[in-house]
């Protein structure tokens, strides 16, 4: 059975405003105490270290190795290697962790994610390695309340994807709504923490302050 974990920003060794568990490079925070928080991440696990991703909001998926050689450019990393943690770093974009018994996933999903279908490539690829029975987890991420986009935005991103709608006086996304959608079109059994980032001040947000950390979702077949 897959091992999951989810983060917050408490535990770590980062000042502010990355105090404190901050687990990403490309934040501002110190490298030293960034390395600091890996290495704290990979003793919860009690497994390898974890394999990180640069993401860039795309639907790249790729399968990784302990031959692979990191950080590749992705925005969902799946893998048959057991042992070998993959993780996500979010602060409002939706972590999901994917597994069966045979391979396992893990998916960057904001809403240029969403919209570019990276949700349904990571389960198609996963299918194509054998995974069967699959199981999804969407960790904390920003709720349809606090995901406020123009009027523009929500109109475009609606035709495309009807399930993130909320209501146009508003003009809110909800992620966890259009994911699930995505998720449970594929057949894949879905549950949802329901942690919205904003409101919840032990997560990062950056939409509460562009300033902050990354928190990690990790899974290890």
């Amino acid at each position: 059975m897959a091992q999951i974990l989810f983060t917050s920003r408490e535990g770590g060794h980062s000042k502010e405003p990355f105090n404190s568990l901050n687990l990403a490079t490309h934040v501002g925070d110190f490298s030293d105490d960034v390395a600091i928080n890996r290495e704290l991440l990979g003793k919860m696990l009690s497994q390898k270290a974890p394999v990180f991703m640069n993401q860039v909001h795309g639907n790249v998926v790729v399968e990784v190795n302990a031959e692979t050689r990191f950080p590749v450019t992705a925005d969902a990393l799946i893998t048959r290697e057991p042992g070998l943690p993959l993780a996500v770093l979010t602060a409002d974009c939706l972590p999901i962790l994917i597994s069966t018994s045979s391979v396992v996933g893990a998916i960057h999903a904001g809403r240029k994610g969403v919209l570019n279908e990276v949700i349904g490539k990571a389960v198609t690829a996963m299918r194509a390695l054998g995974g069967v029975d699959l199981v999804a987890r969407i960790g904390p991420g920003i709720c349809s309340e606090c995901y406020e986009v123009d009027r523009q935005m929500y109109e475009d991103a609606i035709k495309i994807v009807p399930e993130l709608a909320t209501s146009p006086a508003k003009h809110c996304l909800d992620l966890t709504g259009g994911a699930k959608s995505q998720l449970e079109s594929y057949g894949v059994k879905v549950t949802s923490l329901d942690i919205c980032t904003s409101h919840n001040l032990n997560f990062f947000s950056y939409r509460r302050g562009a300033k902050t950390g990354r928190s990690a979702g990790v899974i290890v077949l």
